[in-house]
């Protein structure tokens, strides 16, 4: 669970330093970048000393991300969350639990309780689909103003 911290970590970090780069610079930006800078070695030495352990269990997803063992492991399959390669018992890599939360975080904010997991789905479906040649051609041509075959 501390890698899955050290992730957490490392993953906000990023993104409040994105929303530094579009602020004035100055004395006050200038230190909260060196402060930011600290705390980002700290969380990767301290994800490179866990991750030497190994991924994250499927219990310990399911706890993150607050759904079941089966629904983790269908995960896996779906290419949703990413195993690593070659551990019995399944471990999954920290990072891909870390995503996954931001996007069950911005899911659950959105939709009511019980339509996240149709949101969920439609997400997914979605990423399978742009995963093919034709549908990102399609939507090229679309945006080009060309006709579509079907």
């Amino acid at each position: 669970m501390a890698l899955l911290e050290a992730e957490e970590l490392l993953d906000q970090v990023a993104r409040e330093r994105s929303t530094l780069s579009d602020a004035p610079t100055g004395d006050a930006l200038n230190a909260l970048n060196e402060t930011f800078d600290r705390i980002e070695t700290i969380a990767r030495r301290l994800r490179d000393a866990l991750s030497d352990v190994g991924g994250v269990s499927v219990e310990q997803a399911a706890s993150r991300l607050n759904v079941t063992a089966p629904t983790i492991r269908k995960w896996i399959r779906e290419d949703f969350l990413e195993p690593i390669p070659d551990r019995k018992p399944v471990e999954i890599d920290a990072r891909s639990v870390v995503r996954v939360e931001r996007i069950l975080d911005k899911v659950r904010e959105t939709y009511p309780a019980r339509e996240w997991t149709r949101a969920l789905g439609a997400f997914l479906h979605d990423r399978d689909l742009l995963a093919q040649d034709w549908a990102r051609e399609g939507i090229e041509q679309a945006k080009r103003g060309e006709f579509v075959d079907l």
